[in-house]
């Protein structure tokens, strides 16, 4: 019998903001504790990312936690969280926005959240806290150049590497924008990349286009229990019909 499929979770903002990529702080509180009193383990993407090249085996119900774009707030209200309880979480920075605002396409900019400094960052890590790339400047990866392409992947690690003295292993791609390209140049320079696909991990994976849980599928406690107990599989299975339908609908007008 196969190993069980392992959820990546991902979050974004953890603020009382509106949108899908802000989760209230007392909604987030409620998703750890839920994963602790179900059981669950979480390790970091690094030790994922071995297990799928054939290592060492993870611990029993494993889970990893993910955090795009390094928004100030996870240091306020998420950080705390992770630290005491002792969990390994991942947090994917576009370097070269950090210490100011959100100002890329697509930024909920009304106003602009602001994102982490990097001598945050450089704390956080002496916490335990992971740090990956998510590019230099933000930009949909599938629409640039080579040699652009080649600096925002390669640079954003170079940038994480100085501020803490360890090169980061994992990437993200802003929006999820990837193809044979951006994985191939990712894989020159990371051991592993997540997307947005709807999915849980299994053997087998692609380890540079790996797909995440968006959690705000999950922000009703019930609805999160009844996921992690195994009894919300209709519900995942309804959001990925209807992510589904969303990217065929836009494919068609485009």
């Amino acid at each position: 019998m196969g190993a069980a499929p392992i959820n990546i979770l991902m979050y974004h903002s953890i603020s009382d903001r509106s949108g899908p990529t802000s989760i209230p702080p007392a909604v987030f509180r409620t998703q750890m504790d839920l994963l602790a009193e179900c059981g669950f383990r979480p390790v970091p993407l690094s030790e994922l990312a071995d297990w799928l090249a054939g290592g060492a085996p993870l611990p029993p119900r494993p889970v990893v936690i993910t955090f795009d774009d390094g928004f100030a707030d996870f240091a306020e209200h998420a950080a705390p969280i992770l630290v005491a309880l002792g969990w390994a979480a991942t947090v994917f920075l576009p370097t070269g926005r950090m210490g100011g605002p959100e100002n890329w396409n697509g930024a909920d900019t009304d106003p602009p959240r602001p994102l982490m400094s990097w001598d945050q960052v450089r704390r956080l890590a002496d916490q335990g806290i992971e740090f990956g790339g998510h590019s230099v400047t933000h930009p949909d990866l599938t629409a640039l150049s080579p040699t652009d392409l080649e600096r925002e992947v390669r640079q954003s690690g170079e940038d994480i590497g100085r501020c803490i003295g360890k090169v980061p292993t994992a990437f993200a791609p802003p929006y999820g924008a990837s193809n044979a390209a951006v994985r191939g140049e990712i894989r020159k320079w990371y051991g592993v990349a997540v997307g947005t696909r709807l999915a849980r991990v299994s053997r087998g994976c692609d380890r540079y286009d790996l797909p995440r849980i968006e959690m705000h599928y999950f922000r009703d406690p019930a609805r999160w229990r009844s996921y992690l107990e195994g009894r919300g599989e209709w519900y995942f299975a309804l959001r990925r019909s209807l992510r589904a339908a969303r990217r065929l609908t836009s494919f068609r007008r485009s």
